[in-house]
């Protein structure tokens, strides 16, 4: 497999067009997976962490497996990556958890709350939005947000103002389960709480799972 990944590139689109063009096709859906992987290890470096020996384990004998075995295998090596990755980074911003006093748990509505509070303090972009949103009138916000995030962000940072974008769905769709007094689905809130650490596609890529999830979570209550 090619030492070329992710990071090499400046863009996710750079990424894969050169997947497309240098990798044989029958090898491509196990370079975007190994890819991936490679995203989750530089964010361990970054983080000052050692790779999980297990995973470490796993992946050498993933890469003895042939395909399509050897791809399968290694998109369940990544989920349970960022699975294991969402609970340390949450576990590691409550650093207060083990002094406090047991509480009763919180009411979908109060996690919902809590969720919001701490994505417009410590998420920048989803603070952009949050500034907009209540800086303009309802009538224009749809109009003048894309002009917004480029004066803010640059005509050229395409992949922020992406992230940006998202990040104005994902407060309409947390909005509406406030609404509801719903609760986020297993494992959501964390994803969400430390979404805006991910750097590269991973950033992106997560962020259009979490809006996927909350879709589908809301799909029957606005099909009825």
């Amino acid at each position: 497999m090619t030492k070329t990944t992710p990071s090499d590139f400046g863009s996710h689109d750079e990424w894969l067009s050169y997947v497309r063009s240098e990798i044989p096709v029958e090898k491509q859906l196990y370079a975007l997976a190994f890819g991936r992987t490679e995203l989750f290890r530089s964010f361990y470096r970054m983080q000052s962490l050692p790779f999980p020996t297990e995973f470490a384990e796993v992946l050498k004998r993933i890469e003895t497996l042939q395909d399509p075995e050897r791809t399968a295998a290694l998109e369940r090596l990544n989920d349970m990556i960022f699975r294991s990755l969402t609970r340390h980074l949450f576990n590691r911003a409550q650093p207060n958890s083990l002094k406090a006093p047991v509480r009763s748990p919180s009411s979908p509505r109060q996690k919902l709350g809590e969720l919001l509070s701490h994505l417009a303090q410590n998420n920048r972009y989803f603070a952009l939005w949050a500034a907009y949103k209540n800086g303009v009138s309802h009538h224009s916000v749809s109009e003048e947000w894309d002009d917004y995030l480029r004066q803010e962000l640059g005509i050229e940072s395409g992949e922020e103002i992406a992230f940006a974008q998202a990040m104005a769905e994902l407060d309409k769709l947390l909005n509406v389960l406030l609404d509801g007094n719903r609760d986020l689905p297993s494992l959501v809130f964390e994803r969400i709480w430390f979404l805006h650490y991910l750097r590269g596609p991973e950033r992106m890529a997560q962020a259009r799972a979490v809006l996927g999830m909350l879709a589908a979570e809301l799909a029957p209550c606005t099909s009825a």
